[in-house]
């Protein structure tokens, strides 16, 4: 499991900031006002992931924006992993990569590398058998040279499998694939890790709110109706970005949400592409597609969908979770999906304006995070600011007990 994600330099996170999961509840909230830092702190682990699973090529350039620092931390095996990365967004390389082993008294390295110089450890070589080892030092001299692609990332994809140890890097990766960033700013998002095998669940959570809905149905969509759908410059950005996805990801099945419409995509290519819409029927025997329901139905479907995949160890960071929900159906969504991820192990972090949260929800001050900006993007767990547990958190908001923070 991951324990924390350290992230500085990125934007307005100028010094370090730690978001902790060691010891923490299935759920974690963050607060703070407008242009605190909240969609900051999720886009930079976005962008990490990103780079980290297909390469600096894989994101935009970003200006001015170097020396980006990641530490995470992780427990596999019973042992502590601290892997280190330094990316350079504006050059669009990496720095920094380093991966140690932590212990109550030391830490031992496993490979380390400082622009083109990596230095191997005898923790990491004592993972391989001899032949394998070998190969590993070819693939190291290539990634010498090429400051796109991250080591640990490679030692996952390449084949090892006469050296039965290395499966410990390969849980490592599995921990960052692990990590879901669900960003709903963007005018089209791809969701990549949403199926529809799950399709009892997510009718079952959306009628925790809707008990009139009875099911959900496919509607296929043809080109030219999906143009209609869209206007002709949103398809055009529609496709543009539909190829892009397809060839980054080597992906022929997922879902989109574009230009607050939904579709499930099937093909790598607009010849064999298959474009399906979501139908919601409901029991007065009434049918309305996806893109005629109200802003909060379709947030609870996206959510229902999202949070009932079935999946361990998930960690899920959803920035603006109850934007368009009004409380009552937050905490009937929360309510449904803590049993499914207390079942898998998942957890779930997301930000939110909906203060009432803080009082009528049953959260743990340790698990409630405020972030602020005082110079750089900062956060504060509730339980680090003295605060009484029996003390109505609402209150102290409009007090301005959190204005005081530096």
């Amino acid at each position: 499991m991951i324990l924390n994600i350290e992230i500085s330099n990125y934007k307005s996170i100028k010094s370090p900031i730690t978001i902790d999961f060691n010891g923490k509840d299935w759920l974690q909230v963050m607060f703070g006002k407008n242009g605190s830092g909240k969609t900051t702190i999720f886009e930079s682990i976005y962008m990490f992931k990103e780079v980290f699973l297909y390469g600096m090529r894989s994101v935009e350039r970003i200006e001015n924006q170097a020396h980006t620092a990641y530490n995470i931390e992780f427990s596999i095996y019973d042992k502590v992993f601290r892997y280190q990365v330094v990316v350079d967004y504006d050059k669009s390389q990496i720095v920094h990569e380093a991966l140690w082993l932590k212990t109550t008294t030391t830490t031992h390295l496993y490979f380390k590398r400082d622009q083109y110089d990596i230095e191997i450890g005898d923790k990491l070589e004592r993972l391989f058998s001899p032949n394998d080892f070998e190969r590993f030092k070819v693939y190291l001299y290539d990634l010498k040279f090429d400051r796109r692609e991250f080591i640990l990332t490679n030692l996952r994809i390449k084949d090892f499998s006469d050296s039965q140890n290395v499966v410990i890097l390969n849980d490592l990766v599995d921990q960052i694939k692990n990590i879901h960033i669900i960003n709903q700013k963007q005018d089209i998002q791809f969701f990549m890790d949403m199926t529809d095998s799950h399709y009892i669940s997510v009718l079952h959570l959306v009628q925790t709110k809707h008990p009139d809905i009875t099911s959900l149905s496919y509607r296929q969509v043809s080109l030219d109706e999906l143009r209609y759908n869209l206007n002709r410059h949103r398809y055009d950005h529609l496709l543009d970005e539909f190829r892009n996805h397809v060839t980054k990801y080597n992906a022929s099945k997922f879902f989109v949400e574009v230009y607050d419409q939904f579709y499930k995509l099937s093909g790598k290519t607009l010849n064999d592409l298959v474009i399906q819409a979501v139908d919601v029927h409901f029991i007065d025997g009434s049918v309305y597609p996806f893109e005629k329901l109200s802003s909060g139905l379709k947030k609870a479907l996206l959510l229902s969908m999202v949070l009932t995949k079935h999946q361990q160890n998930a960690l899920i960071f959803i920035d603006d979770f109850t934007k368009s929900l009004d409380h009552t159906s937050t905490i009937k969504i929360l309510s449904y999906a803590k049993k499914l991820f207390d079942l898998g192990n998942n957890k779930l972090i997301f930000s939110s304006h909906d203060l009432l949260l803080l009082d009528s929800y049953p959260l743990e001050l340790k698990d409630i995070i405020y972030v602020y900006h005082h110079d750089t993007t900062k956060l504060k767990y509730f339980n680090t600011l003295g605060i009484r547990k029996d003390k109505k958190l609402l209150n102290l908001y409009y007090e301005g007990f959190f204005d005081t923070l530096t």
